[in-house]
């Protein structure tokens, strides 16, 4: 699967992102959002994809993880320089964690 997220922007509602992604040719219009819970004394961050988002990365899950990654990182105001290509490389994924 071919993707590039061309876009992430703050949307009107706090926590709420416009997401622009070309996938092969087309591009998708997604709406995430990221929500913050306090878990034992922690805040842990919760990022969700809209019913189109989901539908769309049913079978692709390591994309639909890398994308929310990326949107988490724009809510925490970390550099994210776009468009990235976003693959579905899960032994790389794997590679960093061991």
């Amino acid at each position: 699967m071919n993707v590039k997220v061309l876009s992430i922007e703050p949307a009107k509602e706090t926590g709420t992102f416009d997401v622009l992604v070309l996938i092969g040719t087309e591009e998708h219009k997604f709406t995430m959002t990221v929500d913050s819970h306090i878990v034992a004394e922690k805040e842990i961050q919760v990022t969700n994809g809209d019913k189109h988002f989901s539908q769309t990365f049913k079978f692709h899950q390591m994309i639909a993880l890398k994308i929310s990654k990326l949107v988490s990182k724009v809510y925490n105001n970390q550099a994210v320089e776009l468009p990235l290509d976003v693959d579905e490389s899960y032994y790389k994924e794997l590679a960093a964690y061991v």
